[in-house]
């Protein structure tokens, strides 16, 4: 408290100014300690949370065609990507597309005889979001009470016109903002299909296309992109615990496939070696290179970069272990 304050507290008779503003609601430490709530809802178990989801790429990598296959799998219910979802209605907004595109890809992507769900809707038209088309979104989910996910493709075609006095932060940001209401007040997904910049990052999120802005108003992040081995499925957010995933793409079937964790999929072959003795409760280096059959040094200095890179764990008189998978349980 300041003097000032405090001189002006302690006048006889003072009043509170007539123009206090009205404090927002707070709550103590103490009440948190002993308030409950719910576990996070998934739409797509640890991959889509509720909230926004903005998921970006370069583009014709395939962003639209996994967007597809997981509205396709909420639809029905069941699985994508190996993970259970969430089941309900699914409004997929493809306006960069037509019927009959739209029509060709299903046409790949659902098993041959199956019918296909009529609670997987799609538009291609649809008004910007401060045009009308927020409150469109709104209106379908009003009408649409088992309605569990909203795709956008792209975020380009709805997002609101830049104001001329507004930074590039403050139009990303207003540019998910509403669809963030949505998403968190109604408890459904809102999957944002975006695109990265030309430039690489050495964190793949710095590649976003636009300012912090989208990532920060966003709940979670999800990158699709080429590596130098293959396919690569970066995610993180506010429930999502940081993940990577090696991804296949099966031109036959035109669907993606999450391999597992790029170390253990994209490794060279004497690091999958060493997988392999730190699997078998082998922990030193001299322990790991017999049973690999590789040499002593080479073994040292791989786990050594093993180690920097977040593969491996090092424990007490130089002994190692395999980083663990959040997701393994």
């Amino acid at each position: 408290m300041s003097w000032d304050h405090a001189l002006r507290s302690a006048e006889v008779g003072a009043t509170p100014a007539s123009n206090t503003t009205a404090l927002p609601p707070m709550i103590s430490a103490r009440d948190l300690q002993d308030a409950t709530f719910p576990l996070v809802s998934w739409v797509v178990k640890d991959l889509i949370p509720e909230g926004v989801t903005l998921f970006a790429g370069k583009p014709k990598l395939g962003k639209s065609w996994l967007a597809l296959q997981i509205g396709y799998g909420i639809a029905v219910g069941g699985e994508v990507l190996g993970r259970p979802v969430d089941e309900g209605s699914v409004l997929y907004a493809a306006l960069e597309d037509n019927h009959r595109r739209l029509k060709k890809r299903l046409e790949r992507i659902v098993p041959v005889g199956a019918t296909w769900p009529d609670r997987f809707l799609f538009a291609t038209e649809w008004a910007r979001l401060d045009d009308g088309g927020l409150d469109a979104f709104w209106s379908w989910v009003d009408a649409t009470p088992d309605a569990r996910l909203l795709i956008v493709d792209t975020l380009a075609t709805v997002r609101p016109a830049s104001g001329g006095r507004d930074s590039q932060y403050q139009s990303d940001y207003a540019a998910i903002r509403g669809l963030h209401a949505l998403a968190n007040d109604c408890g459904i997904g809102v999957l944002v299909i975006h695109h990265v910049r030309k430039m690489d990052a050495d964190d793949p999120f710095d590649t976003v296309s636009g300012s912090t802005g989208l990532t920060g108003a966003a709940d979670t992040t999800l990158i699709l992109t080429t590596t130098n081995d293959g396919k690569v499925l970066y995610g993180r957010g506010r429930d999502l615990a940081e993940i990577e995933c090696a991804m296949d793409f099966d031109v036959a079937t035109c669907r993606w496939s999450d391999l597992g964790r790029p170390c253990d999929v994209f490794g060279s072959d004497t690091r999958k070696a060493i997988r392999r003795a730190l699997k078998d409760g082998k922990q030193t280096p001299q322990e790991i290179a017999e049973a690999s059959g590789l040499d002593y040094d080479l073994t040292a200095k791989t786990l050594q970069r093993m180690a920097d890179g977040g593969e491996v764990e090092k424990g007490g008189r130089g002994r190692y272990r395999l980083t663990p998978d959040p997701f393994a349980s």
